[in-house]
């Protein structure tokens, strides 16, 4: 039996909770299993199903889950209640927090806590309404920043918010990103042997104003009036509180295709059928959706935000401000303009990047350092750390 426990708070594992960070719940906990260094032990809220029957040595623990009353903030302060209750009974276990799981009792849960905020979208409000709505947040992470063991950064800026917002942040924060899931090499296409009578943009997320979607269609907007509809082509796909409207837009255009929500099963032909991958988001975390297209092989167009620095350069695309369709379309233009080897090789690049740094199995590995290396730290508390937790400086 690996000698270091860990009970792994969530408060819902995909697809019974859907969003990203059930989706990283899930995968890590797969991950973790399958390298079997430590002992994974899983408190979720889903009573009426076995999750990970594939892997017999995980533990699972059942809790109530939130009930969705008004007051969401004291939902989720009794969920950690449940949370740390079982906690209590694992006193040989670290910790890990998946979001706000472990806040009740945190003062003496503390020392074994690690705890990934993962977006940090309290410290990125993008309105002064954000603001206002994200200041409870702001202090409760800052509540539980204080007193966790570790506090999680995905890299780039987030890991500059964090380093101002954690108490001795240099011992504190530890970097472990995002990851996915690399496709067989025979799914992804050369895409760029020929030359094309189109050149292809993808936009897959969220129809809201935060994912700067409205700028994208501008964009497009902009090359359908200046007569490049047949150069350039988008496909905007998702859902979300903006698509009936900017539907209403998209359809105007002869260079755009809105086709909705996608199936995960339907995900891969839209990453193998464009040439570019475009998010233009005013706010994020560590994009799952761009490393699943650069497992793909797609160049991409990204905002400088959260921690895109961390997955794209000019080795594999194009870093670009916020809020700007001019600098969305400079980058289309700039990239359109490359000769095919010099797309191929960025294309190369991105598959490359996840390859080396952001598939499961790495990223496993680097949780299981921190997990380790704080359970040796709770049993000889005088022995000085064996690894250096913070890149930062």
């Amino acid at each position: 039996m690996p000698d270091t426990k860990v009970l792994f708070c969530t408060d819902g594992i995909f697809p019974h909770s859907v969003g990203g960070i059930q989706r990283h719940s899930q995968l890590l906990i797969e991950a973790l299993a399958k390298r079997g260094n430590v002992e994974i032990t899983v408190v979720h809220p889903h009573s009426a199903h076995a999750l990970f029957s594939a892997y017999p040595e995980i533990k699972e623990i059942h809790i109530d889950p939130m009930t969705g009353r008004r007051n969401y903030l004291l939902d989720i302060y009794h969920y950690t209640k449940r949370v740390a209750e079982i906690a209590h009974q694992h006193p040989d276990h670290v910790l890990y927090a998946q979001g706000v799981t472990i806040w009740h009792d945190i003062k003496s849960l503390g020392d074994r806590v690690i705890f990934n905020p993962h977006g940090l979208e309290p410290f990125q409000p993008l309105t002064f309404r954000d603001k206002i709505v994200g200041f409870p947040y702001h202090l409760i992470y800052g509540h539980l920043f204080k007193h966790a063991a570790k506090v999680v950064a995905l890299g780039g800026k987030l890991t500059q918010i964090l380093g101002r917002a954690v108490p001795h942040a240099d011992r504190k924060v530890v970097v472990l990103p995002n990851a996915t899931l690399l496709p067989e090499e025979a799914a992804v296409p050369e895409r760029f042997r020929q030359q094309k009578k189109a050149f292809k943009c993808l936009f897959l997320g969220r129809f809201a104003s935060n994912k700067g979607i409205t700028h994208l269609l501008e964009t497009a907007r902009s090359l359908h009036q200046q007569d490049q509809t047949m150069e350039v082509q988008f496909t905007l796909a998702g859902k979300g509180p903006l698509y009936q409207d900017l539907l209403k837009e998209g359809e105007k255009l002869l260079n755009v295709d809105m086709p909705g929500f996608v199936a995960d099963e339907d995900l891969p032909g839209l990453f193998q059928t464009h040439d570019v991958f475009i998010l233009p988001t005013l706010m994020e975390g560590m994009p799952t959706v761009v490393l699943e297209a650069m497992a793909y092989g797609m160049p991409i167009i990204v905002t400088d935000v959260g921690a895109t620095r961390e997955l794209v350069d000019e080795q594999n695309g194009f870093i670009i401000e916020k809020r700007s369709a001019e600098a969305i379309k400079n980058a289309i233009q700039q990239f359109a303009q490359l000769n095919l080897s010099q797309q191929q090789k960025m294309s190369m690049a991105s598959r490359e990047r996840v390859a080396k740094q952001f598939v499961w199995d790495i990223v496993a590995r680097q949780h299981e350092e921190v997990f380790i290396a704080l359970n040796q730290q709770l049993l000889h508390p005088s022995r000085p750390a064996s690894y250096q937790t913070s890149p930062l400086s």
